[in-house]
């Protein structure tokens, strides 16, 4: 009898409705590690030459937006962000080695901080490109930090930190607005997700 019950609560706890970090149950938490994946190796395959700092946020914080936009609970942004961070460090993105996971948790952490101030409206055009923007700008801060604290000759970057933060800004809104594009799109479809 008492193993019994001790299985019927097992049971219970384990469900799929149970809730799980930051209160989330397990399908937000794989739909969460499953964006933050393909955040880190979309930065991994699509390599775009254009020679410009930055225009790799038009899919990196476009792909933390649409994510956050379709899982609008606190804590996803940071799952995404942990995960693509992780997944950078495993495939050796960047130049700032195991440190190149600030890089990539920041902007999602960054992200959860703003969802609420914004009240979760990434389907907004105008939300979408000023949160892209600020999180490329987080992800560029994040950057220069940990480059300072490892020692990266950073010469290059803070000659032309104006034109560096203007390009990020630019395609921080661009991936933006692309992610509100496709948020508005996807919402409808969406309604039986919970």
């Amino acid at each position: 009898m008492i193993l019994r019950n001790e299985i019927k609560a097992e049971v219970i706890n384990n469900s799929p409705g149970g809730k799980y970090m930051f209160n989330m149950n397990l399908t937000d938490m794989l739909r969460s590690t499953m964006l933050g994946a393909l955040d880190a190796v979309a930065n991994d395959i699509l390599h775009m030459p254009l020679r410009m700092p930055g225009h790799t946020s038009i899919w990196w914080m476009g792909i933390l937006i649409v994510g956050k936009g379709i899982i609008p609970k606190f804590g996803s942004g940071i799952i995404m962000g942990i995960v693509s961070g992780i997944l950078a460090v495993i495939f050796g993105l960047g130049k700032e080695g195991i440190f190149v996971f600030f890089k990539y948790f920041i902007p999602g952490l960054l992200l959860d901080v703003l969802a609420p101030l914004y009240k979760q409206k990434f389907e907004s055009v105008v939300v979408g490109a000023t949160c892209g923007a600020l999180i490329s700008l987080s992800k560029l801060a994040a950057s220069m930090a940990v480059g300072i604290i490892v020692n990266i000759p950073l010469l290059f970057l803070t000659l032309g930190l104006g034109y560096v933060s203007i390009s990020h800004v630019i395609y921080g809104a661009i991936g933006g607005v692309l992610a509100a594009i496709i948020i508005k799109r996807l919402k409808p479809r969406l309604s039986s997700w919970d």
